[in-house]
Formats: C-alpha cells, sequence, structure tokens
C-alpha cells in the first residue's frame, strides 16, 4: 500500500515569506494599524522555483484556503509580532487583521468572459472605475443582547442583515435582541462598477460592467475614470425579485487588490510587416491627402474637414513655458453645419479609428454629465454615488460630442 504523501502549505508558504516578504512583515509588526496589508507579487511567487508554482497555482484554484494558510503560516512561524502601550502581546490580533493582497497577475479576464466556472476562483480584471460608492462602516459580527442581559455573536453575509434567532444562553429562551454597536465589530466597505476599456471592444459592442466590493484599507483608493486592475475572488449572490428568489445568480468580485494603471495610450501592437508600410508611406509626399482621403471613404467631398481630423487623431507636441505652465498639443474641433451633410457619421467613423474613443449624445448629456455625474441606483443602495462621464472615461482619447 502505498503512502499518501502529507504536504503542509503553511510551512512551504512560511518558508517563501521569510526570504521574500520579511521587510514588508518587519514593517506591519511596526507601523500597525496604519500598515496592515501584506502585498506578494504573483510575478515572485511563480518564480520561487517548483513550490512556488504549485502555491500560485492553489491560489487561483483555491483562493480562500490559500489566504488562510498564509495567515496560519505568518502565525505558526511568529513572522509578525508587536505589544501593545501596555507591553501586551496582540500578535494574533494584528495578524487577524493584516490583509494578504497579491498584485501583478499575469493573465486578465475579460469582463465579457467570466462565466460560472469562474465562481470562487482567483481572477484579474482591468477596466475603467465608472461609478463609485462612499465609504461607509459595514457590519462584519453583530453582538446581539436579549432582555437578560446575554450578549450573543452573529457573522454577517455579504448584503444581507440576519439576526440570531434565539439568545446564544442555552438557559434562556428570549427570542427578541437587540443589536449593540459599541460591542458589534465593523469594518470600511465601498463598491465600485468597472467597466471594460473602449479599446478592447470591436465594433458596434457595448461596453459591460462587473460590480467590485472592497474592504477596509483599499477603500477610497480610486475615483471615477481611473484605469484600474481588479485582482480578486468571483463570488455569486442569488438575486431576490419581488420577494421570490430567483434561479439565476449575480455576479460581483471580492477586491483583493487593485492596482492603478498608468493613464497613457496603450501601445497598439505593430508587426513588422506594418512597420515596413509605416516607412514606405513616410516616404510618400502626397501622404497627408491619403490619410485625410482614408478617413469615412464613403462620404464623399469635405477634404478640409477629414484633413482637420486627421490633424486631431495624431495630435500635437506638449510644451512646457519657462514660467512652468504648460501648453497642450491637442486640438478641439466644432463642427457646424446644415443637417443631413453626414456631420454624426463623420464623427462616429472616428470613434471607430481612435484606439481610445467615446461617443456621446448632447442631447441627452449635461454639461456635468459629460464629466461626472451623481446617480442614485442599487450599486449604493438607493444612496448618492458618483458616475464617471464620456470625458472622463475618454482621457487621453478622443472624445466626440453629438449636439
Amino acid at each position: 500500500m502505498e503512502e499518501l504523501e502529507v504536504i503542509d502549505r503553511a510551512e512551504q508558504w512560511a518558508g517563501f515569506l521569510k526570504k521574500k516578504c520579511n521587510a514588508q512583515l518587519n514593517k506591519i509588526s511596526r507601523e500597525f494599524p496604519s500598515t496592515r496589508s501584506l502585498e506578494i507579487g504573483y510575478d515572485v511567487l511563480e518564480k520561487y522555483g517548483k513550490t512556488g508554482t504549485i502555491l500560485a497555482d492553489d491560489l487561483l484554484e483555491h483562493p480562500g484556503k490559500t489566504l488562510n494558510d498564509i495567515k496560519d503560516a505568518i502565525r505558526a512561524a511568529h513572522l509578525i509580532s508587536g505589544k501593545d502601550i501596555e507591553g501586551n502581546d496582540i500578535s494574533d490580533e494584528i495578524i487577524n487583521k493584516t490583509n494578504i493582497r497579491f498584485i501583478h497577475l499575469p493573465r486578465k479576464t475579460l469582463v465579457r468572459d467570466i462565466r460560472s466556472e469562474h465562481i470562487n476562483k482567483f481572477i484579474s480584471v482591468d477596466g475603467i472605475i465608472r461609478r463609485a460608492t462612499e465609504v461607509r462602516p459595514r457590519l462584519v459580527v453583530g453582538a446581539f443582547r436579549c432582555a437578560n442581559g446575554h450578549i450573543t455573536k452573529k457573522a454577517q453575509e455579504y448584503g444581507s442583515y440576519s439576526e440570531p434567532d434565539m439568545c446564544g444562553n442555552a438557559e434562556c429562551t428570549q427570542k427578541k435582541l437587540e443589536l449593540i454597536q459599541s460591542l458589534s465589530t465593523f469594518i470600511d466597505s465601498q463598491k465600485l462598477r468597472v467597466q471594460e476599456t473602449p479599446e478592447g471592444l470591436r465594433g458596434g459592442e457595448q461596453p459591460q460592467t462587473i460590480d467590485i466590493d472592497c474592504v477596509d484599507d483599499i477603500c477610497g483608493t480610486v475615483t471615477p475614470g481611473d484605469r484600474v486592475i481588479i485582482n480578486g475572488i468571483l463570488r455569486s449572490v442569488q438575486r431576490v425579485q419581488n420577494g421570490q428568489k430567483s434561479t439565476v445568480f449575480d455576479l460581483y468580485i471580492e477586491c483583493n487588490s487593485i492596482e492603478i494603471s498608468v493613464k497613457e495610450f496603450e501601445e497598439v501592437n505593430i508587426t513588422e510587416e506594418d512597420e515596413a508600410a509605416i516607412i514606405e508611406m513616410a516616404k510618400d509626399p502626397g501622404i497627408y491627402g491619403k490619410i485625410a482621403r482614408s478617413i469615412a471613404p464613403t462620404i464623399y467631398g469635405n477634404e478640409d474637414v477629414k484633413e482637420a481630423i486627421a490633424l486631431q487623431l495624431f495630435g500635437g507636441i506638449a510644451k512646457e513655458m519657462p514660467d512652468g505652465s504648460s501648453l497642450r498639443g491637442d486640438i478641439h474641433m466644432l463642427l457646424v453645419g446644415d443637417p443631413g451633410i453626414a456631420k454624426s457619421q463623420i464623427l462616429r467613423y472616428v470613434i471607430k479609428l481612435a484606439p481610445r474613443g467615446v461617443y456621446t449624445s448632447g442631447k441627452s448629456a449635461s454639461s456635468a454629465g459629460l464629466t461626472a455625474a451623481a446617480v442614485k441606483d442599487d450599486l449604493g443602495d438607493g444612496r448618492w454615488t458618483l458616475e464617471a462621464g464620456a470625458l472622463v472615461l475618454a482621457d487621453k482619447g478622443m472624445a466626440a460630442v453629438d449636439l
């Protein structure tokens, strides 16, 4: 009979943390609670030999167990320690409140490609923050008191408030309990709505969104319009319609970490053949006319308009003045004309050409709505939330406003 190999994941994590994260762990011990998050690079973990590859795969498939294993490793190896003002050991309390966050995952999952097989798996998505609620405290463990003074504690699940059926004391039969906030445990929480980046969409597709649940020290770190990478665990919650539970479940991401992308143009992949063709075309003295005529070729005429659009697409050079002020190289355009002369068609064509473009109708958006708008919806449980407008979403790109 073959002997089963017993693998101690906590011991393996302890070995990795001692070698790669010792400085961060010491910083948490010194600066808790201002510093209470341990960031682990997924790329660093993958390069940690065969053990690192196994641990990285475990994170993707069983993220909940992996995060608990890391806490056990820190606790068993005494990697975090601390004392309060009176000299009492509070190491266990610090470890319990320390957040384990993973960053730099190599594989990104598109929002539109998320399926039921990803539920309870660790995934990474990138996009634009479309809406963000205010940071508010959320009840994590409720302390309930009965008429006889007994305290019963009950953990709360995401999105629903639940009370104990009766007092937890075996000799007490009280069923009416009252929430005692001073003895309950709260944590900062925030909801985000992330929208797909427009440059990754094919023609005619509408960007899809997914909700993000943030807690503790990553709350309030991003604002609508920021380009982010969200790493976390995909969760599902049952949909309730008119008090009836549905067989359809809604998806959200239990956020583990947020990486803010640099707001620059994404580089377009250019092959060697494309580069050779660009260099060859650059030698053509009539290249300006060819570029202008290639914009909306089915719309005849309007050479001056098309040439202006071509100049706008390429942009200019930003200048820094001696007094510290800056002049942007980009220009604005205003197309004015009678109805039916293809102004809207030209705008739609330009948005398809630009790697990052947003088209909006001025008739359905106020001046405030083009930048940001305060909306009331289910994301903030009926509270006001900020929504990024067209100009924010098209930052560093092309925004077309059709009046």
